[in-house]
Parts: C-alpha cells; structure tokens; sequence
C-alpha cells in the first residue's frame, strides 16, 4: 500500500494561509479596537511592503528561481546569502516614502523619528521572511516552511492580544506585531533533501559573467513591470487617500478584506505554482502544464464566487457582527466588483505564470502591464468624483480582461 502523502498545495496554502491570516486578523483588529485612519495607515503600510517585496523578488529571488535548475545545490545557497543583504537595501529604497508617510499631516505621530526607524527595521523583517520562504519552495521543504509560519503566527497573535487587551492597539503596534516575529524566518536553513544533477555544459556559477548576464536579462524587464503591476494593482489606494475621505476608504478597504481568503488561496497557489512551472517546462511538458493551470483557474473562480456569495450573505444576514467601516453604503456594490475582479484575476495570474517560467515572458508581461495601467489609470481618472466610487473601480474589471486577453494570445505563440 502507497503510503499517504500530503499534496504540496496543501503545505502552500496552509503557510501562505498562516501568513494572511495574520494580516486579515490584525486588519480586523484596527477596525474593531482602532480609530480608521489607524487601519487606513496599515493598508497603505502593506502596500509599500508588497511593492519593496516585488521589486526584491524581480530583482534577484525570480531570477534565481528560473535559473535554479541549473545551478548547484552550493551555487543557490550563495546567491540566497546575498539575498538577505539585498533585503536592506531594497527597504533603503523604501525609507524616503516612509519617512514621507510619517512626517506629512495630519500621519500618526508626525516627525517621529523612532517610528520611522521602527517601520524601516520591520520592513527588513518583512523582506527577509519573503527570502527565507522562498528558499524552503526553492527547495520542496514544505514542512519546514509550514512550522515557521505557524510560529511566526502564533507570536504575532500574542503581541496583538496583548495590545488589544492592554487597550494600546495603534497603527505602530499593529506593524511591529506584524514584522518582529519575522525575524524568525531568518534563521531557516533548509537543505536540499538529494543530489541534484545538472548537466556539466548547462550549469551556471553563483555571481559568474554567465550568471549576471542572465540575471539581467530577467531583471531588465521583470523590475519595471513590478512596479507598473504595483500601480496598476495597489498605486489607486494612495490616490483614494488623498482624494475620498478616511471613512470612504475605509469602507472600500473593509470590504475588499472580506476577500482575504481569495488572496490566501491566489498566493499560495502561486508560491507552488511557479516552482513546478519552471520544472514542467524545463522537463518538456508545456501543454500538459497549460490544462493544469486552466483546470485550477476554474476551480479558483468557482471558489471566488462561493466567498462572494458568503459575503454578500453575512452583510444581509448578520450585519451586527461586522465592524462599521463594513456597513457603510454601497458595501454590497462593491462586494459584486471585487468578486469578479478576483475571479479574472485569478486567471490572469496563471496565465502570467506560464509565460514568466522564460525570459522572454518577462518582456511580454511587462510591455502587457505598460498597457493595461495606463487604460486602467485612463478610465480610473474619467469615473473617479462622476461615477459613484464603487462603480470606478469598475475600472479595475475592464483593465484586468485587457490583460488577461493580452497575455493569452502571447501564450499561443
């Protein structure tokens, strides 16, 4: 009898699910123990993290993951080395716009030095967990992966606890909560768990003129189209905040975190995903690994649209239960709109996925991107104070079909 294995998706989520839960729980808290403008402050404090750690994975995490199979076990582990260091100077990048966010009235605490120190040292945690995590998936230890994870969230829910039982829950306590317990990551050390051969005239050394070539190859492309997915995808937040009032974005932000499951179940598909795209093609199996994707964006969609019926579901049903920033008006509108936005969105991830496991997929996403941000942004600017705000992120539907319609063409090329 085959002995009983625990599918590697189900190790993914389960981390990724960890790690979410800890940014959805801690968003919750803000709205239930907080002023608004605290939780407002936090998500915009997640956007920066997720724009820091997109460019830290284009600039050497996914190039090394694509090159991975052709590397040595010694090889990886050097360039994995050098990615913890490059962790700081990515959150150096970061610091003007922090200390911006913390100096500009009316921001929490303004011209605190100590906080901007404090969120600049958490932003390092937060970055060099994405690296430690990357090198458990790199390596298949997902064991490893889902034990540190499962501390990191169990820490972090006592600090949060503890603040929100001393009645002391801000928008600093819910950072540090959030990124101290990351340190812990750093000391993950997985190892490779078999030899690994790589053919002698197809192997590359860490930080050779070979290396860095391909290296740039990637990063060219893949550097600018984080940031032009960033605008496309989290930039409108910051024109909200400076153009809607605390409360109204409060109320978009609130209902958007009822999808925090969509999230967890889109990123820790992609944390397996990208992994086994890169091995399925390298091992000459494109069109079997093309079906997968499509089989699992369905079943993903079908997923969206259950959380989606939930939700509309409890606001109708149970609505005392929700914070008051989820009972605003037009909550319902802007469930529907974030359901089918999540519901594209989760095929236009595959889809990416495929085209990226090469380099030139890299330049094909990004010159995508270019396109589809500036339609997006077009659109956004035309609706924004003459649509309802609910129906301009309509926007957001239009620009992601675009998308995905784009890359799919590209995909069969």
């Amino acid at each position: 009898m085959r002995a009983f294995r625990i599918p590697r998706v189900a190790y993914s989520v389960t981390s990724q699910g960890l790690v979410s839960a800890c940014n959805f729980l801690l968003c919750l808290a803000l709205l239930y123990y907080a002023d608004p403008r605290h939780y407002v402050a936090f998500l915009l404090f997640i956007n920066v993290v997720q724009l820091l750690n997109g460019l830290q994975n284009a600039l050497f995490v996914a190039p090394v993951g694509v090159l991975a199979p052709r590397m040595h076990a010694d090889e990886v582990a050097r360039t994995e080395k050098a990615a913890y260091r490059l962790a700081g100077l990515v959150a150096l990048a970061g610091l003007p716009f922090i200390a911006w966010f913390f100096t500009a009235p009316p921001r929490i605490n303004p011209a605190s030095a100590a906080i901007v120190l404090a969120t600049f040292v958490c932003t390092i945690l937060l970055l060099q967990r994405e690296i430690a995590r990357n090198a458990c998936l790199l390596r298949s230890d997902m064991l490893m992966l889902v034990k540190y994870d499962t501390l990191y969230f169990v820490l972090a829910m006592v600090l949060a606890g503890a603040a929100i039982a001393l009645h002391q829950l801000t928008f600093v306590v819910a950072v540090l909560a959030f990124a101290l317990p990351a340190g812990l990551t750093r000391y993950a050390r997985p190892q490779f768990t078999s030899a690994r051969t790589v053919p002698p005239d197809a192997a590359l050394t860490a930080f050779a003129p070979a290396f860095w070539g391909e290296v740039t190859q990637v990063v060219r492309w893949s550097v600018p189209g984080v940031i032009v997915t960033w605008l496309f995808t989290n930039g409108y937040w910051f024109v909200l905040e400076h153009t809607q009032t605390t409360q109204a974005v409060a109320t978009m932000g609130a209902s958007r975190l009822l999808f925090a499951p969509v999230g967890l179940l889109i990123q820790g598909w992609l944390l397996q995903l990208r992994p086994l795209s890169v091995a399925m093609t390298h091992a000459g199996q494109g069109a079997a690994l093309r079906r997968l994707v499509l089989k699992q964006s369905s079943a993903g969609a079908c997923c969206v649209a259950v959380i989606t019926a939930a939700a509309c579901a409890m606001l109708s049903w149970w609505p005392q239960y929700l914070p008051r920033a989820m009972r605003g008006a037009g909550v319902s509108t802007y469930l529907v709109i974030w359901g089918v936005y999540f519901s594209v969105f989760w095929f236009r991830c595959g889809v990416s996925t495929l085209l990226m496991v090469r380099v030139a997929g890299f330049k094909t996403v990004f010159f995508a991107n270019v396109v589809v941000c500036a339609v997006f942004y077009a659109l956004f600017f035309a609706a924004l104070g003459r649509l309802p705000l609910a129906l301009s992120l309509g926007a957001l539907i239009v620009a992601e079909l675009l998308m995905l319609f784009l890359l799919s063409r590209r995909l069969h090329v």
